[in-house]
């Protein structure tokens, strides 16, 4: 036997791989080193080659030598410190969301639709409604619960929010909960997280649910998917963000809400009693959506009217929502819905009111960002508290609280004569 043969047959790496040092064994690979020093390759019997891991130096650095990193959610370079106590609140499983398939025949229809919108009407051509249930993570799974927590957040947020903001049917949303669970998981999903995020009372408003309910929103925007439910979810998203001061998420979530209603065509809701595969009460959750997003568009702009709106101002011709008592029984009518020029009845509700204000809103950070003539300024203090009145009026007569409209209407004479004095 050779002098290395002699020498490997007694070495560790010998005996772990073949205890019994049987050079008979079936061959594996192992490497020896002969005497002279060089190296050799040699297959031996059932020899188990093991060769330690050692790390590298830059892999044994201190992670505190640098002293920024990105943000998984925002984007925006954070301290090191604040970022690791940041993550440790909240730890989304990002690594388990599967990337989109780069290329398919609906991002194909997607594309002609929005180039070329006239040859995909002519064509009568639909767009395919994306699978994008692989969205769901164990994180969002955790978070949403069973059929009976659903339930439970939906109704802690339909007793609530919905009360001042009533972009989502109740009747709607329980007759479609079972559809939807089915068909539209990752949507429903992400609006209960939206949901029970506008619900929630914290003492840090970037908890662990605003990160994965935040990033769950970049992946579905991002997947193609355009519907109902996610605009209704993104509305929701940015209240919470105005409410904690989260900005500039706050002022970035209101253009990607108006860019996304627009895609959807939930902007012509409230020039169309009826569209066609639309069904009234679906028609009537549109028409609040597109004016919740002008509300908030507007109410941005209260801090610095010179900013430009991303919504066009409402004109006369426009629908209001119809009464909040006929959406929450599920029975719209189109001839319940007034146009804004022709409001004059004491039966709108709470959120024609907050539309009315809406319209208000524009005219007054128009005036306050231009100069205009004090008959037109006097004219437009009139209209404002006029609706103020009308709001008190029907607030007393049908047992109603119109705080949200009235806050916002005094907020804009405020505004309008504390600009003015400072001129």
């Amino acid at each position: 036997m050779r002098l290395w043969q002699r020498r490997l047959r007694h070495s560790p790496v010998w005996h772990a791989g073949t205890p019994s040092g049987d050079a008979t064994a079936p061959f594996l690979s192992a490497k020896a080193v002969s005497s002279e020093g060089s190296t050799h390759l040699i297959t031996m019997k059932r020899i188990v080659c093991d060769y330690p891991y050692r790390r590298k130096k830059r892999e044994r650095k201190s992670p505190s030598t640098t002293n920024a990193v990105v943000s998984p959610t925002s984007g925006l370079l954070t301290d090191q410190a604040s970022a690791t106590a940041e993550t440790s609140q909240a730890s989304p499983d990002y690594d388990n969301f599967h990337l989109v398939p780069s290329h398919s025949a609906g991002a194909n229809f997607l594309t002609e639709r929005f180039l070329d919108p006239e040859a995909f009407n002519s064509a009568q051509l639909k767009v395919p409604v994306p699978d994008i249930d692989y969205l769901i993570t164990k994180d969002i799974s955790d978070l949403v619960g069973d059929v009976s927590n659903i339930k439970a957040i939906s109704d802690q947020f339909f007793s609530s929010v919905k009360e001042w903001m009533p972009i989502v049917s109740k009747t709607q949303f329980l007759a479609n909960l079972v559809s939807w669970l089915t068909h539209k998981r990752a949507e429903l999903f992400f609006l209960i997280l939206a949901m029970k995020l506008s619900c929630e009372q914290v003492s840090g408003p970037r908890t662990p649910l605003y990160q994965i309910t935040k990033y769950l929103q970049f992946r579905i925007e991002h997947s193609g998917a355009l519907s109902l439910q996610v605009i209704q979810a993104s509305v929701l998203i940015a209240i919470y963000e105005m409410g904690h001061g989260i900005y500039p998420a706050a002022f970035l979530s209101i253009s990607e809400c108006a860019r996304y209603a627009t895609a959807l065509g939930i902007d012509k809701s409230i020039i169309c009693r009826e569209l066609n595969g639309v069904s009234r009460n679906e028609l009537e959750e549109r028409r609040r959506v597109w004016w919740a997003i002008l509300v908030l568009d507007r109410f941005m702009n209260l801090s610095d009217p010179s900013r430009h709106l991303v919504t066009p101002d409402p004109i006369l011709e426009n629908i209001l929502p119809v009464d909040d008592a006929a959406f929450n029984n599920g029975t719209c009518r189109p001839e319940d819905a007034y146009t804004l020029g022709s409001a004059t009845a004491l039966d709108l509700g709470r959120f024609a009111r907050f539309a009315q204000a809406a319209h208000l809103i524009g005219q007054v950070l128009r005036h306050v960002s231009e100069e205009f003539s004090e008959s037109e300024t006097a004219q437009l203090r009139r209209t404002i508290f006029s609706l103020v009145s009308v709001s008190r009026l029907e607030a007393h007569l049908r047992q109603l609280e119109f705080c949200a409209q009235t806050a916002v209407c005094y907020w804009y004479v405020y505004l309008k004569w504390s600009i003015r004095l400072t001129r």
